[in-house]
């Protein structure tokens, strides 16, 4: 989380940084409290199915097969798969009719319906879909209809393609962490017929008619064999349309969730510095710049504000030698500049307008999509120039001169620059385009060669050390995307030179471990430690420019799942979108954090797209890792310096 500077936050500034011991999480106690309310409520549930089943000793046996995970309210849905459960005739020993023993299955239901809501929205913690699910009395849905109107989520749309596979997603996994896996194709299923099957579970009272349980028998089986609803249209939209009737009244959250808001805006702002580095010319030149400097706060959008930084501290605070060219972002260093983005955004909103509190600033950027310039109506008379110092010195700007970036960013709305990033709408800058744009950019200032910083010879021989071990590190994946690449091409197109690796920027190198087995240990490498644990497999994300005859492409952002062995093994590479703003709320096709790897399909058009997402606490929060090195010319742990 963040928190505001009482030393930096004189006078008008308000400065926030890294919280060192808050990440919003509730005590312990009180997480316990909210799930044990939470089970309370289901066991009503179960209390109520069972007065709703009597009569029917039959069904009543398997009611512990019933969990009330599904797409109906959780009544209905105990109901559905304890009818499902005598329907396949799976079940084990009959169990006492008076009342069976439920409470692995309500432990199993709660389970079930917690995954479903943070499958649904990968931001949430366990913790807030409890409390949300809470709102909505564990009624799955409703509690999806809740987020989506509590965090103001432009992009849902209940018969999108990307809902319906979020869905999908979402209750599949949902049945698997309730124990009952082959609830999903059943559920998906009867999807097409829940305009018949509502009034027969309606009509399921105590000591209802034996009718009613034989056509609901018929309608699983005849549904049964019925097609998935497909992945676009209105096949899915039934279930939303259900819950909206079980709605009486507008929800109101009495809490304020900024943790997983940060998480949302991470993402977003991670989605701005892929596009702004598709947009900058070849080769590494500008990536140095960018990692230290290439801020997303300035007075445009986001994505230009990033290129505009990048290029005015690269025209203006030159590197001290040559940079080596290297066509990979270092992911670490990627997620630092980004994290500092977001407290330099949240600094300038709460200097701007002093009434605003952190988590009021949060939404105001989601809402805004990022973009400063669409907040101007929430502006006091404060000077804009105060504001972009606050988001400069929040920011760690280097050098400690944020008056530098501030008078700069206050002062660059020139008519010719505007007409410069605007020019070829989101094409790729020629090396000309980025020339014109350093020219008047550096008008009146001097440039500023940056000095050497005396340090032990220990701590440059340790530096140095550590920056020829992530070179190798990125030399060796490097190679591996080019072989992935070369593999896609040939399955694709035939033409072995027409892709070419642009940049790689996002690498997770622990994928599907750790395996401490014997066999593994086997396989490590002779520079592996002894001690570290073995992982098979690396995610990485990667631009590719693709030629056309004499024509390049706008690079186009691939994901690839890589083999960590010595051979050349590839289970997956494809061309991904990067998601729109806020798309993450409710679905985020592939969800990334540094120790494990969810894979999350999307079932619209079977991309997958590899996200960072500020997941561990311990980064966002440790200042010495967010500190600007001392070396310029030393690549540490994958960071330009």
């Amino acid at each position: 989380m963040a928190s505001l500077h009482a030393g930096l936050s004189t006078g008008r500034l308000r400065i926030y940084t890294p919280a060192l011991y808050d990440d919003g999480t509730p005590w312990k106690k009180e997480r316990e409290q909210d799930r044990c309310q939470l089970l309370l409520k289901i066991q009503s549930h179960y209390k109520e199915a069972l007065e709703r089943l009597t009569g029917s000793d039959v069904v009543r046996r398997f009611l512990p097969s019933g969990v009330c995970v599904g797409l109906l309210d959780p009544v209905s849905n105990i109901i559905v798969n304890a009818l499902l459960a005598a329907t396949a005739d799976k079940a084990s020993a009959p169990v006492a009719v008076d009342g069976p023993d439920l409470g692995d299955t309500e432990r199993h239901s709660l389970d079930g319906l917690v995954t479903f809501l943070t499958c649904f929205f990968p931001y949430l913690a366990d913790w807030e879909a409890v409390r949300y699910l809470l709102l909505a009395e564990a009624d799955p849905l409703v509690a999806a209809r809740i987020v989506v109107e509590d965090r103001g989520t432009k992009c849902f749309r209940p018969d999108s393609a990307a809902t319906n596979g979020a869905l999908k997603l979402a209750l599949r996994c949902a049945t698997v962490a309730a124990k009952y896996p082959q609830l999903t194709d059943a559920w998906l299923s009867l999807c097409s017929s829940l305009d018949k099957a509502v009034p027969l579970l309606s009509a399921v009272q105590p000591n209802y008619h034996h009718n009613i349980f034989n056509n609901l028998h018929t309608l699983f089986k005849e549904t049964a064999h019925v097609p998935y609803p497909p992945p676009t249209g209105r096949g899915l939209i039934g279930p939303w349309e259900l819950a909206t009737t079980r709605r009486t009244h507008t929800t109101k959250v009495p809490y304020q969730h900024s943790w997983s808001l940060r998480r949302v805006l991470l993402d977003a702002i991670h989605g701005f510095y892929l596009k702004a580095l598709s947009r900058m010319p070849g080769g590494s030149r500008y990536h140095r710049s960018m990692l230290k400097a290439g801020h997303c706060y300035g007075p445009f959008d986001p994505v230009s504000n990033i290129i505009l930084n990048t290029i005015w501290y690269e025209a203006n605070f030159p590197p001290l030698t040559p940079q080596r060219e290297l066509d990979f972002v270092g992911t670490w260093s990627l997620m630092r500049i980004e994290a500092l983005s977001l407290y330099g955004l949240l600094s300038f909103l709460c200097t701007c307008h002093q009434d605003l509190s952190m988590h009021e600033a949060m939404r105001i950027l989601i809402e805004t999509d990022l973009n400063l310039p669409a907040t101007k109506h929430y502006s006091s008379v404060m000077e804009e120039q105060e504001a972009f110092r606050a988001a400069a010195i929040a920011a760690w700007y280097p050098h400690r001169n944020p008056d530098a970036q501030a008078g700069f960013l206050s002062s660059c709305k020139k008519p010719e620059v505007l007409s410069l990033l605007s020019n070829g709408g989101q094409q790729q800058f020629s090396s000309q385009a980025v020339q014109q744009l350093a020219t008047l950019l550096a008008s009146g200032m001097t440039t500023q060669q940056q000095q050497p910083v005396s340090v032990s010879k220990r701590q440059f021989d340790d530096t140095m050390s550590e920056g020829s071990e992530w070179r190798r590190a990125h030399k060796r994946i490097c190679k591996k995307v080019k072989d992935a690449l070369r593999i896609y091409e040939k399955q694709n197109s035939g033409d072995n030179n027409c892709y070419q690796l642009y940049v790689v920027c996002g690498v997770n190198e622990y994928v599907s471990g750790p395996d401490n087995s014997e066999e593994s240990i086997m396989k490590r490498d002779d520079t592996d430690d002894e001690f570290d644990n073995y992982y098979h497999h690396t995610h990485a994300n990667f631009l590719v420019t693709r030629n056309v005859g004499s024509i390049c492409s706008v690079p186009v952002l691939f994901f690839a799942e890589l083999s960590n062995h010595g051979d050349d093994d590839q289970l997956l590479c494809c061309p991904v979108d990067i998601p729109p703003p806020g798309a993450g709320i409710y679905m985020l096709p592939f969800f990334y954090f540094i120790r494990y790897t969810w894979l999350f399909i999307n079932y619209s058009d079977a991309h997958i797209t590899h996200c960072l997402s500020i997941y561990m606490t311990w980064f966002v929060t440790d200042s010495h890792f967010l500190e600007t090195s001392q070396f310029d010319t030393t690549i540490i742990s994958g960071c330009y310096r």
